[in-house]
């Protein structure tokens, strides 16, 4: 069998900055890492994530007695190129443009509190908006235009989009009702918002002030629309088939907490209950805090293999020599999954994120295994 020589990805830890090191096919110890690690864990900015942290070191990642070592008799059957990009983070403001908006000066207050977040971390998160309803878009087989949701995405995500989103947000006025299910299914297809879609790092960060009111046919009906179950169904599509994880903020009395917190719940992210704002002060809060927690992505772009057939089952991931398991759609938050469905880009999971950004590891190894019985994974 041929052997090929398999990229080593180092993360060294300087004075708080982290650089990166590589070790390609052909290639020397020390050689640059280009594009890769450099600088990804730090620079400027705060390096913390902002989610619950593990146990330390390794131990909040693997179960008790799970054998994580790599052996030396461990042999990869294919090269990973030397570079793991990070995947900035992506924040997708979805916000509810219905007509009850009006009430206590609600849309008034919601533009100011966006503005404050995405002008505070313009650089750091890319943002984009998109609303429901939107008059004159895909209105499914409903009641004209009150149902409507739009066919593209108002803007897509993009670095430095403070302005951008808050001079949208000036040209709308609040109306119609409140298509929440039909304005999340939009997300399902990746054409709808490519950027957004592009794989790793995704949140769909949702303001709404009531309850569901067009069903999945778009059929206005002030009594409700949508089920929980389907917002929780269509939830959890975005985050298995497309990566994408989904917080959400009640604003005001009128925010139907089953409804949110199916959504929450399935969201894949540590907040699985709904948010609750009341006022414009609390909403600027939550924002923050969604802003604080999601800022450090946890995403990396893998790059490519060699091979054009790669059996993507048998990837492994190792921290200075043991193994990491893979936590697919990362249900125990403790190693890492692949964070879209073809595969380019992989998400450390809430333990492992942790435990990079502690500075507690010095190399990490992306490999192939010759074989599933060298793959470990949490069931």
């Amino acid at each position: 069998m041929k052997h090929h020589q398999v990229a080593l990805l180092c993360l060294l830890s300087i004075v708080g900055v982290w650089s990166g090191c590589s070790e390609g096919e052909g290639g020397e110890d020390g050689q640059a890492g280009g594009a890769g690690l450099g600088g990804i864990m730090g620079g400027e900015g705060d390096n913390s994530t902002g989610l619950p942290g593990g146990d330390g070191g390794l131990g909040g990642i693997i179960d008790d007695g799970f054998d994580n070592t790599i052996g030396d008799d461990f042999v990869a059957c294919e090269t990973l190129t030397t570079e793991l990009n990070r995947v900035a983070t992506r924040v997708m403001l979805l916000e509810d443009k219905s007509q009850s908006m009006r009430e206590d000066n609600k849309w008034t207050l919601a533009m100011g509190a966006i503005q404050e977040m995405v002008t505070a971390y313009d650089s750091e998160i890319s943002f984009g908006l998109d609303l429901f309803a939107r008059p004159g878009g895909r209105s499914g087989g409903g009641n004209g235009s009150s149902c409507a949701v739009g066919e593209s995405v108002v803007h897509d995500v993009a670095l430095n989009n403070g302005t951008v989103i808050t001079n949208e947000l000036s040209q709308w006025e609040p109306g119609d009702a409140t298509p929440l299910l039909l304005a999340m299914q939009n997300y399902t297809d990746s054409a709808y918002a490519p950027a957004f879609s592009a794989g790793g790092g995704s949140y769909l960060v949702i303001i709404s002030d009531g309850q569901d009111s067009c069903g999945p046919e778009g059929v206005y009906d002030q009594q409700g629309g949508a089920t929980a179950q389907e917002l929780a169904a269509v939830t959890s599509t975005l985050r298995n088939d497309e990566g994408i994880k989904t917080i959400v903020i009640g604003f005001g009395e009128g925010a139907d907490p089953d409804q949110l917190n199916a959504i929450a719940a399935a969201g894949g992210t540590p907040f699985t209950q709904y948010l609750s704002a009341d006022n414009g002060d609390e909403l600027k809060s939550a924002l923050s805090q969604i802003a604080e927690t999601v800022v450090v992505s946890c995403d990396f772009k893998l790059g490519t293999f060699q091979s054009d057939n790669v059996d993507y089952n048998r990837v492994v991931v190792t921290f200075d020599g043991k193994a990491i398991p893979r936590d697919d759609n990362c249900a125990k938050n403790r190693g890492w999954t692949f964070s879209d469905s073809s595969h380019t880009a992989i998400e450390f999971c809430q333990a492992a994120c942790a435990t990079l950004e502690d500075g507690d590891v010095s190399g990490v190894k992306v490999q192939l295994a010759c074989s599933d019985e060298d793959v470990p994974i949490l069931e």
